[in-house]
């Protein structure tokens, strides 16, 4: 019964987390800022505060004020989930119907920050690098943008379902 709570309380929380981060996005890039710039590590917050919010929903509605690490993981990886399903495809379709110069920022970004790192690299890996660039599209960059919200939801997974468990004492400890 807890599980089919648990997906509710994901889908609830990982769309509205999907829905922030979209707005962010959209703002940034109305704003003049580039969508691949500094300024984008300013939304790192928003996926992490709707983690904790589900996280704590789920111990607390869901499962009676107990939790263990384990039902933690799953409430914020199924939130993380449905956070960045919801994120990359808004992405794409951003990236194909309004902003269809979004991913030309990115290959100009990408140059750029190659570029500054030239003596870091030898020249066949600049230009293999160079080449990854070229063959980039919005498909595999919207991947690519929800593959790391995807590693930065799980590492706050595992931090905040540790956060968060609470073992149900039994009358002996009492």
């Amino acid at each position: 019964m807890s599980e089919g709570k648990m997906f509710k309380t994901a889908i609830h929380y990982g769309s509205l987390s999907g829905i922030a981060v979209i707005v962010f996005y959209i703002a940034l890039y109305y704003g003049g800022f580039n969508v691949f710039g500094q300024m984008s590590f300013l939304g790192v917050w928003i996926p992490i505060v709707f983690l904790v919010m589900a996280t704590k929903y789920h111990r607390s509605h869901n499962l009676g004020g107990f939790m263990t690490y384990r039902q933690g993981l799953a409430v914020g990886f199924a939130t993380t989930i449905f956070s960045i399903t919801l994120f990359g495809l808004f992405f794409y379709l951003f990236g194909t119907v309004i902003a269809t110069n979004l991913l030309d920022l990115y290959k100009s970004q990408a140059a750029e920050s190659l570029e500054q790192g030239k003596g870091l690299l030898s020249e066949r890996m600049m230009d293999k690098a160079f080449e990854s660039i070229d063959t980039m599209t919005i498909s595999s960059l919207a991947f690519s943008e929800s593959f790391n919200k995807m590693i930065g939801g799980v590492i706050a997974t595992l931090i905040i379902a540790a956060i968060y468990r609470r073992k149900q004492q039994s009358i002996n400890e009492a």
